[in-house]
């Protein structure tokens, strides 16, 4: 299935869902560790850190599946929600970063989807705005937890801002276990040296520096533009350490322009994980 068909398959999953879920009314917590939220799916909770010297808060989106059930990715695939946290304006805060941890292949008949099948916790960051007088930090978070169809799970948190608390090692030990699951970041002995968009918007072509003794099995996945994703590389060359493949990317828009856009990369090789950026030059 191309990216095109797969986008329509996900859009049409999440208007159904949508209808499905609509009763549904998000419950609002007030701790620093929250209550859970429930859903047919699983149900999740919020973690957090105190706020740093400079407004920074970190915190972590527990999110706890029942068994049989998924869960996302920042692009899940063939279908799917990918997980999302918004702030409330009185919140005088912004979201910096959200990561994901390091994800799998899930087939399910036809369907192939990027993500997890077992409970997960996604890390995320907070900036409270110089000067703010707000104690708290309402957020919402938003995922799809899936079985047979997607459906959407969205729940409303609130955590105190206020630098005078104090983490208790449950926390702590929460946000430290969330980060340990976080592929690493490139290094010089693992990373992109080259990649390109060909001029007909067809294919992505890469050129990795894969880490010493590293197997012949290798993992990609990419994070393209908002819905889509792309997992199954092709004409893989690989000449010692270094990686070479396309990876077939139409279904694009024609009006796409890769232009400054900012896409993901993630490879597995053996038991070493890098997630890298693909900035694409203006």
């Amino acid at each position: 299935m191309n990216a095109k068909d797969f986008f329509i398959t996900r859009a049409s999953l999440l208007a159904f869902a949508l209808l499905v879920a609509a009763p549904f009314t998000p419950r609002l917590a007030h701790a620093e560790t929250t209550e859970w939220a429930q859903s047919e799916g699983g149900r999740m909770r919020v973690i957090s850190l105190p706020v740093s010297a400079d407004g920074r808060i970190e915190a972590v989106l527990q999110i706890d599946l029942k068994p049989g059930w998924i869960t996302y990715w920042r692009e899940p695939g063939e279908s799917g929600i990918p997980p999302k946290i918004t702030l409330d304006k009185t919140s005088e805060a912004s979201l910096t970063s959200l990561s994901f941890p390091v994800p799998k292949l899930i087939r399910n008949d036809e369907i192939e989807d990027i993500g997890y099948d077992t409970s997960v916790s996604l890390p995320f960051v907070l900036q409270s705005q110089p000067g703010s007088n707000s104690e708290k930090a309402r957020l919402t978070a938003f995922i799809g937890v899936c079985l047979n169809i997607c459906i959407p799970f969205e729940a409303s948190f609130e955590i105190d801002k206020g630098a005078e608390k104090t983490a208790v090692q449950q926390e702590t030990d929460a946000i430290a276990a969330a980060k340990a699951t976080l592929p690493a970041p490139p290094s010089d002995e693992f990373k992109v040296e080259n990649f390109h968009i060909t001029p007909d918007k067809t294919l992505l072509g890469v050129d990795l520096r894969l880490p010493e003794n590293s197997p012949k099995e290798t993992d990609i996945f990419v994070a393209g533009p908002s819905g889509y994703a792309y997992f199954e590389p092709q004409n893989m060359v690989r000449d010692k350490r270094k990686l070479s493949f396309y990876m077939n990317i139409k279904g694009l828009p024609k009006s796409y322009n890769p232009r400054g856009q900012r896409w993901m990369i993630l490879v597995k090789s053996g038991d070493q994980v890098m997630e890298a950026p693909l900035e694409f030059p203006r």
